[in-house]
This record gives C-alpha cells, structure tokens and sequence, in this order.
C-alpha cells in the first residue's frame, strides 16, 4: 500500500506544470499532456537532449502523479501551506532585523545637501530682506501719514 502524501514538499508542482494553485483537474490534465508531448524522451534522438528530457518528464510525471491525485494534492496543498507560514514565522520573528544604521552618505549626497543648505540660506535672507523692506514702508506710510494728518 502506497502512502498518501509520497510527494517532495520542495518541489512546486503547479510551477512544473505551469499551473495555477487553483488549477481545476482538466486544467491540470491538460498543462501534463501538451508539456510531456514536448519533451517526451522517445523523441528526441540526440543523447545528451535525451537525458535532459528524461529529467523534465520525470519531473512532469511526479508532479501530475501528485497533482491529478485529490488525497495527494490536498496533501500536498497543506504541506505548502505549513511551509509559506513557517516561512513568514522566520522572517518575521527569527531573521535579523534591518540595521538602524543608515550607511554614510556618499561625496555627491553631501555635495547636494550642501547645495541645499545654501540655496536655503540664500532664500531665508532674500525673504528676511523684502520683509524688513515691507515692514520700513509701512513704518515709514504710517509716518507720513500721521505728519500730514497733524499738519492739517
């Protein structure tokens, strides 16, 4: 008696097939007989091409084993789901956290920066200048104004 769940969790069988994890049967058993008629081994000819189509349709063969097989694939579905939250859980809580540390910043970063403080400093005394021009007209309005309102 055969084991239900005889499959390799680290392959991924619906990449094999080009399939999608929601793949229906006939969509499965369809992406299985156009990819193995492509690479089926008995033909090819040449030896070394020959071997590599052995692999890619063993490959093929596990996986639509797997696949067209509804134990196996809810076997299998689970076992991908256990391994994406086991690897969320380690990235999340296990791998190292992201340095605090900012790398220094290059010549050409604080040549800019540079740039930027300056053109700052020049638009903060042009603005400081027009102000204190606007503030002495209106001293100098309210002046002439109170003159001439006493000269009357």
């Amino acid at each position: 008696m055969t084991r239900v769940h005889d499959f390799d969790p680290t392959m991924d069988y619906y990449q094999i097939l080009g399939v999608p994890v929601t793949a229906t049967s006939d969509e499965i058993r369809r992406a299985y007989r156009q990819l193995i008629r492509h690479c089926h081994p008995d033909r090819i000819r040449d030896p070394d091409k020959r071997r590599i189509a052995e692999e890619r349709a063993k490959l093929l063969n596990a996986a639509y084993a797997v696949l067209s097989d509804p134990a196996r694939r809810r076997a299998y579905d689970e076992r991908l789901r256990q391994r994406a939250v086991a690897d969320l859980l380690f990235q999340r809580y296990i791998a190292p956290a992201p340095s605090p540390f900012r790398p220094a910043p290059t010549r050409r970063a604080r040549a800019w920066f540079a740039a930027d403080v300056a053109a700052f400093v020049q638009l903060l005394a042009v603005t400081i200048i027009f102000v204190a021009v606007l503030v002495l007209l209106l001293v100098a309005s309210s002046a002439l104004t109170t003159l001439l309102q006493g000269l009357s």
